[in-house]
């Protein structure tokens, strides 16, 4: 938990993210907060829970999540003791929100609760008071429906499919046992994906299990941009789909903006204007059905370096230079770019060495 007297200080940026659960979700993001972050002096990004990583690990891990290579890191932990944690009352997933306003108010400068949809009784008044502006900061929400795993599985295909369950499985004197769809232990009760999300990717081979003591990350961590991208065009169908409050949807997710934000990528979708205002600049830019349309809305001229802006193929990790010359946009006025994308591809427009903007194209219904 975020101190005064230890994380307010103004070399570092400070965030905190507010897992739900105790495993898959601090979990992943410990474990993709220490590869990018690992060696950064001005970030200091913890997830509450922290998780516990063992050190020592084989060279290569066959878990029943899946097989990758690499060895477990340990969770960097700050070498000061931590305070006890502050105790919430109250219904989920309102009190992990208020938890997340409670350490933003003790000097913590970007607070992100991370919670799934499942029965929680209290998503619109958690969504609510995550909206509300107190001492210039809101509380973010990275949220998924029907859980996290939706938002793994958007890694290896799209797919826009409401699901039942993440595990379907039955209580036994209070306790859940589970099925293990997808793997035919209990064929009369195996719903082969039909209902469950983990069903559905041990079908097809993507993964056997996320809520044990292992990071999801390794899974994924090369399909990052894909993730994104799946996402970001599932917000995009759901939208197009239906008016009502996100906390109602399935299928829904929103964790990619998230990872987006930690790994300095951001998307926007087809036909929408993304503004940018860095070092004095003022201009736009959409993708739309005429290319990238690049407006100056400031004083003064901006000029756009020599393969700033470039399509980049997600699946094939080809990169083609789209402005082969500088671009020098005069005040108030524009510029198009003409491209032809496929669904594989994106426009890239590099902003800083930590800063990346993704162009969604058009997608078929």
């Amino acid at each position: 938990m975020a101190r005064k007297n230890e994380d307010t200080r103004h070399s570092k940026s400070v965030i905190r993210i507010v897992c739900e659960g105790d495993k898959t979700e601090p979990l992943f993001f410990s474990d993709l907060c220490n590869t990018y972050f690992h060696d950064n002096e001005y970030v200091d990004i913890r997830t509450i829970p922290q998780p516990y990583v063992p050190e020592e690990a084989d060279d290569v891990n066959h878990t029943k999540r899946g097989w990758h290579k690499g060895k477990k890191r340990k969770v960097k932990a700050s070498q000061k003791k931590e305070p006890e944690p502050i105790i919430i009352s109250g219904q989920p997933p309102l009190k992990w929100v208020q938890y997340a306003r409670h350490i933003l108010s003790e000097g913590v400068d970007e607070a992100w609760a991370v919670y799934d949809k499942d029965e929680h009784p209290k998503h619109k008044e958690a969504f609510e008071e995550a909206a509300k502006v107190v001492d210039g900061k809101i509380v973010n929400i990275a949220f998924s429906s029907r859980s996290f795993e939706y938002y793994l599985l958007l890694h290896f295909e799209y797919l826009y499919r409401s699901f039942l369950q993440t595990e379907c499985g039955e209580r036994v004197d209070g306790n859940k046992h589970i099925f293990e769809c997808g793997t035919g232990k209990i064929p009369e009760k195996d719903c082969n994906g039909a209902i469950c999300i983990n069903g559905y990717a041990r079908t097809r081979g993507y993964w056997m299990e996320t809520k044990s003591g292992e990071s999801t990350f390794p899974l994924v961590k090369d399909k990052l941009i894909k993730g994104m991208v799946n996402a970001c065009r599932l917000r995009s169908e759901s939208d197009a789909k239906t008016a009502a409050p996100v906390y109602e949807r399935n299928p829904y997710t929103d964790v990619d903006r998230l990872v987006g934000r930690l790994i300095g990528k951001y998307t926007v979708p087809f036909g929408t204007k993304q503004r940018i205002c860095e070092s004095g600049t003022d201009w736009t830019i959409e993708l739309s059905s005429q290319g990238v349309e690049i407006d100056n809305h400031s004083d003064r001229a901006i000029l756009l370096s020599r393969g700033q802006f470039t399509v980049y193929d997600w699946e094939k990790e080809d990169v083609l230079i789209l402005n082969e010359t500088p671009i020098l946009i005069q005040p108030h006025d524009k510029c198009i770019l003409n491209c032809c994308l496929d669904k594989t591809k994106v426009i890239s427009i590099k902003l800083s060495t930590e800063k990346e903007i993704l162009l969604l194209p058009k997608y078929e219904s």
